[in-house]
């Protein structure tokens, strides 16, 4: 794209405004670069903060992109006092290195979404971050935060080790660091690379599961038992009840889902599918005299608005909906 036609595109997803063509368009732009998706994320937090001040939208925008295009250099930490050992310091990402740039530049507030438990950790939640929206850590790395999810990252991250916890799920971008490599810490399970691409879920029981997409990862629960060698297209599966971890290939299409807000259905059970939909829009679908005949569904959602994606089912189950709280009822349409 070029850079102009490029920032408009960026600027109708940030605003919502973007058709379905467009959201496919991005998402490959995103998916090609990571630093296009960093740039992505530098451009929204700018936009966010400008947002607040007196000027016209489009001002905003010449703003937000200049400044990000031109760059700024903020110290990589600030001091806090301690009232028994002077300071202490608390890393910063590229990502609020910018934003501290625009808050002085531009002189808008802004309330920084990090929790600090303590100065031997710095704790991300996914609740914080939008929807496809990176946390650029200092080592060039970018962190996809599904909801309710928790990143933990550790004082000294990136001198002689880079190493983080997670709670929930996410998705790593990693880049390169010759002799340093990534650790993810996720329940009794470790996932270890250089530079590579992968998907780490985890629950509540222990169960984890490391979906790669690019490059090499190790996947193990102890170094003394055996170590899983995954590449792009595997996963590995940590089941607590077995403790031990197992190598299989991805099969499900929508493992990513969370993040691209694009769902695939091939063949794919009813059932399955408005199962799936409802966790993903965060609702109940019932189904109530419809869809007896209808025994798959093979169809795909580009990031669209639960409206949207309400329309094409009632179409193929010939229903009209009816909204109660959290719960959507499909019924007969006459």
């Amino acid at each position: 794209m070029q850079k102009e036609t490029e920032e408009q595109l960026l600027l109708k997803v940030i605003e919502g405004r973007a058709d379905e063509r467009e959201v496919s368009l991005f998402n490959q732009w995103m998916e090609s670069s990571g630093e296009n998706a960093e740039l992505f994320a530098r451009l929204k937090k700018a936009y966010q903060l400008s947002s607040f001040s007196n000027h016209s939208a489009k001002a905003n925008w010449e703003k937000v992109a200049n400044k990000v295009r031109a760059g700024y250099t903020v110290p990589d930490f600030i001091e806090l006092p301690d009232n028994s050992r002077g300071v202490r310091q608390i890393w910063l990402s590229p990502l609020l290195r910018v934003a501290a740039a625009l808050v002085l530049l531009i002189g808008i507030s802004f309330l920084l979404k990090i929790t600090v438990f303590s100065p031997e950790q710095l704790t991300i939640t996914g609740n914080d971050l939008s929807r496809n929206e990176p946390y650029p850590m200092s080592d060039g790395s970018l962190v996809f935060l599904n909801d309710d999810s928790e990143l933990i990252i550790f004082k000294g991250f990136g001198k002689k080790e880079r190493k983080v916890s997670l709670v929930g799920e996410a998705y790593f971008q990693i880049a390169d660091a010759e002799g340093i490599p990534f650790v993810v810490q996720t329940n009794s399970t470790t996932t270890r690379v250089l530079g590579t691409s992968f998907n780490v879920y985890s629950d509540r029981s222990g169960e984890v599961r490391v979906s790669v997409t690019s490059g090499t990862v190790e996947f193990f629960e102890s170094e003394a038992d055996a170590i899983l060698m995954l590449v792009a297209g595997e996963q590995g599966m940590y089941d607590p009840a077995k403790g031990s971890v197992e190598k299989t290939m991805i099969t499900d299409p929508n493992f990513q889902a969370w993040r691209t807000g694009v769902l695939i259905f091939r063949e794919t059970p009813l059932d399955d599918a408005l199962n799936l939909l409802g966790k993903h829009y965060s609702k109940t679908f019932l189904l109530n005299g419809v869809g007896e005949r209808i025994g798959s569904i093979t169809t795909t959602f580009y990031n669209q608005p639960l409206e949207a994606v309400l329309e094409e089912l009632s179409l193929l189950l010939n229903s009209k909906t009816e909204s109660r709280n959290d719960t959507i009822i499909f019924k007969p349409a006459s």
